[in-house]
Parts: C-alpha cells; sequence; structure tokens
C-alpha cells in the first residue's frame, strides 16, 4: 500500500509540474499584460507601454523587434541639439544640402537664416526635413558627422537595438531601432527638456525666419486631439508603415505608447488609444 500511495503521489506531483511548465510556456509566449482585463489586440509589427514617470514596461508586443523609425528619428535629433545648444535663439544657416529637402520641409532655400527654436518646432511639429538637416550641420558640421553623435548617444543611452544611417529617418539600409528604445529615449528626452515637452504638444505653430518667412504647420499626431494626449511624434515611410510615439495622461496617469509597422494612421489611432484607456485603467 505504501508503495501504491507513492506512485501515486509520484504521478501526481509530475503532472502537477507539467501543468505548471505549459501554463509557464503560455505566459512567455503572450504579449505582456496587466493583472485584470487583458490587453488589447493591436495590429502594429511592435509596440510598448511605459510608464512616463518610472519607466516601467506595462505592456509589449515584440518590443526588441529591429524596425525603420521613420521620423521618429527625429527624437534623438532633437535630443542632440538640445544638449548642443544653451540659446535656442542662436541662428543656423541653412546649408547647400538643404535644397534636396523639400518633401517634407518648410521652404527652407540654401543660406537662409532661422533660429534653432524655429527650426526645432518645424522639426518636431510638421517634421521638416530641411529644418532637420539645418540643425543637423550646424551642430556637427555636416550630417554624416552628426549621425556618428546619434549612434554613440544611442550606445551611451543604452539603446542596444538602434542604429542610424540619416538624422530625418529616410528608410535605409541598417537604419533601424525597437519599440522599447524608442519609448527609453522619448522618455529621458521629455524628462531632461521643457522645450521638447512643449514643441511635442503642439498641434500648429507659425515657423518664423528673415526677412518675413511666416509657415503655418500642423502635427499628424492624433493623439494630440484628445484632452488628455500631450505628444510626442509620428512618423510614415514605405518600408516603416505607420510609427507612432504617442505620450498622454488618460485618467491623470502618465504613459508613453509606442506602436511601429500599423497598416494606417486610423489603425494607429485606434490602437494606440486602447493602449492608453487600458494602461489608465490598471
Amino acid at each position: 500500500m505504501a508503495t501504491l500511495q507513492q506512485t501515486r503521489h509520484s504521478r501526481s506531483w509530475r503532472l502537477a509540474a507539467l501543468a505548471a511548465a505549459a501554463a509557464l510556456t503560455w505566459l512567455l509566449a503572450a504579449p505582456a499584460t496587466s493583472f485584470g482585463a487583458a490587453a488589447p489586440a493591436v495590429k502594429a509589427r511592435s509596440g510598448i507601454m511605459i510608464s512616463r514617470t518610472t519607466g516601467d514596461v506595462l505592456w509589449s508586443k515584440n518590443p526588441g523587434l529591429r524596425l525603420p523609425p521613420a521620423s521618429c528619428t527625429k527624437i534623438m535629433t532633437a535630443l542632440l541639439v538640445l544638449e548642443h545648444y544653451g540659446d535656442l535663439g542662436r541662428y543656423l544657416r541653412a546649408p547647400a544640402g538643404v535644397k534636396d529637402q523639400q518633401t517634407v520641409a518648410i521652404g527652407l532655400r540654401p543660406d537662409d537664416r532661422i533660429t534653432v527654436r524655429q527650426a526645432l518646432r518645424a522639426m518636431l511639429v510638421k517634421s521638416a526635413n530641411d529644418a532637420t538637416v539645418t540643425l543637423a550641420v550646424g551642430v556637427a558640421g555636416s550630417e554624416r558627422a552628426f549621425v556618428r553623435q546619434m549612434n554613440r548617444k544611442a550606445a551611451k543611452l543604452g539603446l542596444t537595438h538602434t542604429h542610424y544611417v540619416n538624422s530625418r529617418g529616410k528608410d535605409a539600409t541598417g537604419h533601424y531601432t525597437s519599440a522599447r528604445d524608442l519609448a527609453t529615449l522619448s522618455r529621458h528626452v521629455w524628462t531632461q527638456y521643457a522645450f521638447f515637452r512643449d514643441a511635442v504638444d503642439t498641434s500648429t505653430a507659425v515657423i518664423t525666419w528673415p526677412p518675413s518667412h511666416q509657415v503655418t504647420v500642423t502635427s499628424h499626431n492624433r493623439i494630440l486631439d484628445y484632452a488628455w494626449g500631450d505628444g510626442i511624434k509620428t512618423g510614415a515611410t514605405a518600408k516603416a508603415g505607420k510609427v507612432l510615439v504617442g505620450s498622454g495622461t488618460p485618467s491623470g496617469v502618465p504613459l508613453i505608447v509606442v506602436t511601429m509597422h500599423e497598416p494606417s494612421r486610423d489603425q494607429e489611432e485606434k490602437d494606440a488609444v486602447a493602449l492608453f484607456k487600458w494602461g489608465a485603467a490598471r
């Protein structure tokens, strides 16, 4: 009888161990969620949600996947510019290469003069590539030299799934980042610079430069359409799809949501808003 009981006990233990192992396997394979209601399903190939206050990860889906960031690249560009220039009223001269950056632009021409402040607003609100190149050349002398600074900064911040080839986010071989790295970078810049927080929370701005140029720019970030939304950046290219780094305080809870390679702006908005609301209610 003792032998039979030992056998049954051993069998029960093995069954319990197998069940526990199966449950653990399921948890590791599933996207990260909070306790309670399941996180919303999203179409993005990769994404993450973090607490803007602590940096804690509240949800993720393939957060380390290396993907093209499109114009969300400009978050790193903004960081280096803000680190370099204490005086945002300083004038920069648009370089010769600015003439090739007019597809998404404010209309800068070679030798035009614009302040760092106005160029940053043009870059962060409209994603103006002519302003971006002007800033990069102003900091480092050339875009190539600026990109080297971008990669050094990425390494310093521990962004191990990030590598830059240009300052603008143009699709290029070897130009990539991850949702986790974008969230980490964005939280860092948000925490450090009030100007950045103000600029990315701007839906419409008027950009001016001498002698009398004046251009109204509008953000594509639909998170700003919500009373609780306050940034940060969008991007879109054929290779990257739609990319969003969103910031907001739904129900007073400060969050950052990143979604990468969404099929459309409508789906991006739907997914991001659902994540914000879920995160605020957890």
